[in-house]
């Protein structure tokens, strides 16, 4: 039987959780399903599918991961309503999506393992056994193959998308979190919270050439759509390492207190950073180095992507079961969606339409 320990003692003087500072301590039991067992407890402190009927695909889509409930909202990005409810295994934490083979990928924590969405019909249609902690994913652009950071093993994984088993793993860091792949496939970067710094991973040998020192606590990963720009969200130290992959430069901004996960616009000119304990948005000028703004949103933000084309920013709110959408011309919040409880999204969720669809 998976044992389940309460510390709520310990949060409940702070009205906001630091789910890394749990999962710090949740790293020092000796027993794998132990660990796991308090990342499910801490989360839960802190279904049948709805329809069947296959999407016309005409919008983009938003992947919302509700950890809480075992379960995935899909949300319509053209109508910012919920259309499909989806279970899948136990804890989900990560997302990644695959627009050309209409495929959805979700880390389930407690269930060590990964579900597989059919995002034509949105119904589950695969899970992928992992043994281990699977929390961020990517998936590579050509959509051959999944990466998943193993959290407890403290490993990197990558899967075939064709026979979705392993077929390369590699020990890289202490606690590996978020994770992004170049747009040329060449490259693998991965956060390590434990050991502060992102592994940078040629994929072709699947050897480290590089480790990069950002902040303390490095957790989320963002890419801009280029490759130039990779930015590190450091809980700990309230800041942003945004690295100029190509040079090297690593500029640290400050942000809001304990972000978690980041996102660049089209044009690579303005970061979004989700504060978990400041229940905002900080929206920052790259070039120029500064706040544009801060912006309210739901209780303890987490997962960020930006819709392109509609021009608006998606963010799951751990806390307030839902999702906040921010107009990215204006920067002004435009509606909040009802999704599921203690919903995540940590990773690329939105899908984009693909031609045919």
């Amino acid at each position: 039987m998976m044992q389940f320990f309460h510390i709520s003692s310990i949060i409940e003087s702070n009205h906001l959780l630091d789910t890394e500072l749990i999962l710090n301590l949740m790293k020092t039991k000796i027993n794998n399903f132990t660990k796991i067992g308090i990342f499910i407890a801490i989360s839960s402190f802190s279904l049948s599918i709805s329809s069947c009927s296959a999407d016309t695909n005409t919008h983009h889509r938003a992947y919302i991961t509700n950890q809480g409930e075992h379960t995935v909202s899909v949300i319509d990005t053209g109508t910012n309503k919920v259309i499909h409810t989806i279970n899948v295994g136990k804890a989900p934490v990560g997302i990644a999506v695959a627009s050309r083979l209409n495929r959805a990928y979700v880390s389930n924590v407690e269930s060590q393992d990964i579900s597989v969405i059919d995002t034509q019909n949105n119904t589950l249609v695969n899970r992928i056994k992992v043994n281990g902690a699977p929390v961020g994913l990517a998936i590579s652009p050509d959509e051959k193959t999944l990466y998943a950071a193993d959290w407890f093993n403290n490993r990197v994984i990558a899967i075939s998308t064709n026979s979705t088993h392993t077929v390369r793993e590699l020990s890289i860091g202490d606690a590996p979190a978020g994770l992004v792949v170049s747009p040329n496939n060449r490259t693998l970067y991965i956060t390590n919270r434990d050991s502060n710094d992102i592994a940078v991973i040629d994929t072709e040998t699947f050897t480290i050439k590089q480790r990069i020192k950002v902040g303390k606590h490095p957790f989320g990963i963002a890419l801009s759509k280029t490759g130039k720009l990779l930015a590190s969200v450091n809980v700990q130290d309230d800041t942003i390492s945004i690295i100029n992959t190509e040079s090297n430069v690593i500029e640290n901004m400050k942000v809001g207190y304990h972000p978690y996960c980041a996102a660049f616009s089209a044009d690579e000119k303005t970061l979004y950073v989700t504060n978990t304990q400041d229940d905002s948005v900080t929206v920052l000028d790259i070039a120029n180095k500064n706040t544009l703004t801060t912006i309210n949103v739901g209780s303890t933000p987490e997962g960020i992507s930006i819709d392109d084309t509609n021009h608006q920013a998606y963010i799951a709110n751990w806390g307030s079961n839902n999702v906040s959408v921010i107009d990215t011309k204006t920067n002004q919040l435009l509606t909040t969606i009802k999704t599921g409880e203690k919903s995540r999204a940590f990773g690329q969720f939105i899908l984009s339409p693909t031609i045919g669809n």
